[in-house]
């Protein structure tokens, strides 16, 4: 059905088959909304993300080219991706306030993890900071996004234009030795920084990315709340990301 769709699309440019088009990779959309979404600040909707999503599917469709070497999936995905990246840029703050609110919250975890032997829970860090517990976890959500949307324009950033998908840096013909050497060198420090993570951490990014197991399930593997994964998750990326910056890759 969809390479029939296609065929007709690309002889015609007909908006009936375009629309056709849309709505079968809306899925697709939802779907990455769904995963950038995760553990993101309250004003951050789902809705705006598909919305935006939705704009790069279209951007996708108008710009594909059938010579690529993919397919259309990829470089729709790419789009799409690139999309909402730019929509959590203008929905997403970073207040001076919050890494010094984030230095904070990571000085009573390692207080309170070596007094009670184990992770604190969200409530007892709240009381350790006196601070309510909505606003710890507010800080968590906002590292996230700062996190995610920092990690993913730095090494997941998308050659579209060209057609092509990416890991850490572009790859192909189009591509300098230079630019090879920092793939390279890039791919080495973020193995590496992973590689320190703590299993659990390593495991959680591992159910995300690679098993893309949503936050419940992951929650159920690692026998937490979901709210805890969120936690997991920006500590990872913010672990992942001080890594990179010390590396030279990435600014504070």
């Amino acid at each position: 059905m969809t390479d029939e769709l296609w065929q007709k699309y690309i002889q015609t440019r007909d908006k009936d088959t375009r629309d056709a088009l849309i709505q079968e990779y809306l899925p697709l959309v939802k779907q990455i909304a769904g995963r950038l979404s995760f553990g993101l600040p309250p004003q951050v909707e789902e809705e705006d993300l598909v919305g935006s999503g939705v704009i790069g599917l279209l951007e996708a469709l108008e710009r594909f080219n059938t010579a690529y070497d993919t397919g259309f999936k990829t470089f729709a995905t790419w789009r799409i991706r690139g999309a909402m990246l730019d929509e959590l840029r203008k929905l997403s703050w970073s207040p001076r306030s919050l890494y010094r609110r984030l230095r904070e919250l990571q000085g009573a975890e390692q207080k309170l993890s070596h007094q009670l032997g184990r992770e604190p829970s969200t409530a007892e860090l709240a009381t350790e900071l006196k601070w309510s517990p909505e606003a710890v976890d507010q800080v968590y959500s906002q590292m996230n996004s700062h996190a995610l949307i920092s990690l993913e324009s730095l090494l997941f950033a998308p050659a579209a234009a060209e057609g092509k998908e990416e890991e850490l840096l572009p790859a192909g013909p189009f591509i300098t030795p230079e630019d090879s050497v920092e793939r390279e060198e890039r791919r080495s420090v973020l193995t590496g920084a992973i590689a320190a993570l703590p299993e659990r951490d390593k495991l959680l990014l591992a159910l995300y990315y690679k098993e893309e197991l949503t936050l419940k399930e992951i929650g159920m593997v690692l026998h937490v709340s979901t709210a805890r994964v969120s936690q997991l998750h920006a500590r990872a990326l913010r672990s992942l990301r001080d890594k990179l910056t010390e590396a030279g890759y990435m600014q504070k």
